[in-house]
């Protein structure tokens, strides 16, 4: 990541003769040890688009691996059994996981 980001900057830069980071800030990684902190930054990831107002259910945004997590629709290079194993109903209680997040509209 760090060498990708780094690259598409200078390209970004040099086209646009800019400097500096193109995106908010350097790429960070971090260890993930702990199960709930595992499903927490899962959610979070999944939640973003609806965080962003950008949808109003994860499942709407098409840039998401979301649908593989909680639909029967599969994908090649998205592994969904380290996250969907630690649910007994698989699918079904990851998606009562994640959603159960999101507030309710307020009606006016």
């Amino acid at each position: 990541m760090k060498e990708l980001n780094e690259t598409y900057a200078m390209y970004f830069n040099k086209k646009y003769e800019l400097t500096g980071h193109v995106f908010q800030g350097r790429y960070g990684a971090e260890l993930i040890e702990e199960r709930s902190y595992l499903l927490d930054t899962s959610r979070y990831i999944h939640l973003n688009p609806v965080a962003a107002d950008l949808v109003m259910f994860p499942l709407e945004y098409p840039w998401s691996s979301y649908r593989y997590y909680v639909t029967q629709s599969v994908c090649p290079f998205v592994e969904t059994s380290t996250i969907l194993g630690l649910f007994q109903e698989s699918k079904t209680q990851y998606r009562d996981y994640v959603e159960s997040k999101i507030s309710p509209a307020v009606e006016l």
